[in-house]
């Protein structure tokens, strides 16, 4: 997610030693490497698909049992009162890197990653942009995960963080007023330590429904104006790739919506937005040496990771009960097709403002 500076310190402070309590209780052999393969790099997951050992995006959350028997992790991650997205342990070798990478992928798009280390030193860097910090345990930080960042870690001990994704309410967004920069030499406000409560079950709201099953042509319409306002232009006037990429891209748009208006969630329709999706992404392969975004990522790898994948999951068919009625409160009578349609109570009034009243 673009914010508005590189890092931003949290107003909240947690039990450094707790945790490392907790974290040193688990089992070395919960550790999983990295599944792209990065040297060092491991990870447990505490809140994932379905609550198991697993690194998806797409489907319903739920806690791990590695969570459920780690009560201040659980409170601390409770604490923010979000709701939860995939959310791990991410532990890292001595003298080794987090790979220099930006996240545009549709997942990361609009979530906000909040970094509590646990097991640091002086000597883990976490460099985001042109700038870098080194966040101590027990603090709290969130990130601008579409600039290019890395963290390397020359000290001599397993660096762990506990790495929360969520979308972020309004109130969260107010807790982040009252954070502040590093380089903010004027601000000098303490921190509160959040403590271990025992006794007390902390309840953590996880995601259900995360990715789309076909995604609405306001939402792809979003989607690709932000593509296009982040698309770096060149020179060579109406002919140029940049401008070619971006016809290609409101193309696809415009086709979308068709298929949306005639098919909505229907499966009949699967076939077709996949064959649209396909043929869209062959369009734009051709400009990855050529059209760059305004952080240096070629374009039609944001369109592919943060469109093109996004716009059809059908593996996430079950959370989506399309012929399922929505009860209406007050509803004495059946439901018509439209909610403007005539009420059926024969009252001259539309549904909508007499047995469909949500209000």
């Amino acid at each position: 997610m673009k914010l508005a500076q590189e890092f931003i310190q949290l107003p909240i402070l947690f039990d450094a030693e707790k945790l490392k309590a907790e974290v040193n209780a688990i089992p070395r052999s919960h550790w999983i490497a990295h599944h792209e393969g990065f040297k060092g790099n491991f990870s447990i997951p505490l809140v994932s698909v379905g609550g198991g050992n697993n690194n998806e995006f797409k489907g319903e959350m739920a806690c791990t049992q590695v969570l459920k028997a780690s009560p201040y992790l659980m409170q601390v991650i409770g604490s923010f009162n979000e709701v939860i997205g995939r959310s791990r342990l991410m532990g890292l070798e001595p003298g080794c890197e987090v790979p220099l990478h930006s996240d545009i992928n549709y997942h990361w798009y609009k979530r906000v990653r909040i970094h509590v280390p646990i097991m640091t030193n002086p000597k883990v860097i976490f460099h985001c942009g042109d700038q870098q910090v080194n966040m101590k345990s027990g603090e709290a930080w969130i990130f601008d995960s579409w600039k290019y960042h890395t963290v390397k870690n020359d000290s001599d001990i397993f660096r762990v963080h506990l790495v929360i994704d969520i979308t972020g309410s309004s109130k969260f967004w107010d807790v982040v007023k009252q954070g502040r920069v590093p380089w903010d030499l004027e601000y000098n406000k303490n921190f509160g330590v959040t403590h271990f409560e025992g006794g007390t079950k902390q309840q953590v709201m996880t995601e259900v429904y995360n990715s789309p099953l076909v995604m609405s042509p306001g939402e792809v319409d979003y989607l690709a104006n932000e593509l296009i306002q982040e698309i770096q232009y060149d020179d060579e006037g109406k002919e140029s790739d940049a401008v070619q990429m971006i016809e290609k891209i409101t193309r696809f748009c415009q086709d979308w919506r068709c298929l949306w208006s005639q098919y909505g969630l229907n499966r009949k329709g699967w076939p077709h937005y996949h064959a649209l999706r396909q043929a869209a992404y062959e369009g734009v392969m051709k400009y990855d040496s050529t059209v760059l975004l305004s952080n240096g990522t070629p374009a039609p790898r944001m369109f592919l990771h943060c469109i093109i994948d996004s716009v059809l999951n059908v593996e996430v068919e079950s959370s989506f009960n399309v012929n399922q009625d929505i009860e209406i409160p007050n509803s004495k009578v059946d439901k018509p097709i439209s909610r403007n349609a005539l009420c059926p109570c024969g009252s001259g009034k539309k549904y909508k403002y007499c047995h469909g009243n949500i209000s």
